[in-house]
Parts: C-alpha cells; structure tokens; sequence
C-alpha cells in the first residue's frame, strides 16, 4: 500500500467537471474512460462526484474538505470542455492536488481529458494562459471565499502553479 488513496478502498477517480459543459459530452468520455478501465482492470471504476457526495446546500464545507477528498481517490480526472477553465471550482480542484501531492506524484495522478470540441492542445493553451480574475464560481460567496483563500498564496503565484501544470503536461 502506497500513499494517497491507495488502499483498497480508495476511490479511483475525483471527477472534476464543470456543470456548464455539455453533459451529454461529458458521459460519452466517462462510459470510454468506464469502458478502458474495465479492460485494463476487470472491473468498473469508482468516482467521487460533488453532486452527489457533496451537499449541494453546504457547498462552504466542501471547501474544509476538499483536500481530503481529492488525495483519498487514486487520480483526479479534469473533464475539460469549454468552460471548465473558467470555473473557479474546477481550477481549485486541480490546484488542491497540486498543492498537497509533490509535482511528479501530481501529474501521475491527473488525467487531463478534453470533451468534444476541444482538443489537448486547446485545453492546455488556456491553462498556460490561466488568470484567476477570469474564473468564476456559480455562487458569487463561495468566488469571495475562494478569491479570499487565494489571496492568501497570492493571484501572481496561484496562476502560475495553474499555468504550470500546462507546462508539465505538455
């Protein structure tokens, strides 16, 4: 047993989407992604999803808990349509992993996979470009305590680790 989620119990994959891409895009890569997993596998994969493992009306104590939450699944999969750059959420998730896993354990464990009509190279060119001013959360409290948690690292610093990440997946 290893660190990380690793157990046998652990989830295999944090499911980081945002709500505003296509849905329908976003199943036809969960069932592939199902569908190779089982090959490789011989079973179906587990996925830690907030709608439905989180409280959807105490959406501010995800917040405490997300680091657990991330680094308990085995990786984090980043369900990249157009908007997902964009949403602050989103690049919170990936930037968690980040910060609480060392570089090269991080990229072992993100699974970066653009939706239809975006490709790999789209999807990291935005993120080389990332600039936490632009994103936004749904809730304009919980963009106010994210931009405040934010700050405490700084915006120059939080954009670069977000547009770093582009760089190491390159």
């Amino acid at each position: 047993m290893g660190p990380y989620g690793s157990g046998p119990k652990a989830i295999d994959f944090f499911m980081s989407n945002s709500w505003h891409d296509d849905k329908d895009a976003k199943w036809e890569k969960l069932v592939q992604i199902a569908s190779d997993f089982y090959k490789d596998h011989g079973r179906y994969p587990t996925f830690w999803l907030d709608k439905v493992c989180v409280d959807q009306t105490r959406i501010s104590d995800c917040l405490k808990v997300l680091p657990v939450n991330v680094m308990a699944c085995k990786r984090l999969l980043a369900l990249c349509g157009h908007t997902y750059i964009n949403r602050l959420w989103c690049v919170w998730e990936l930037f968690t992993l980040f910060s609480f896993a060392q570089e090269e354990m991080a990229m072992q464990r993100v699974k970066v996979v653009p939706l239809e009509g975006t490709n790999s190279q789209d999807v990291l060119a935005r993120l080389s470009r990332f600039n936490v001013s632009n994103a936004k959360c749904y809730d304009p409290n919980e963009q106010r305590k994210l931009m405040r948690i934010i700050e405490g690292v700084g915006k120059t610093q939080f954009n670069r680790r977000v547009q770093r990440l582009a760089a190491l997946v390159q």
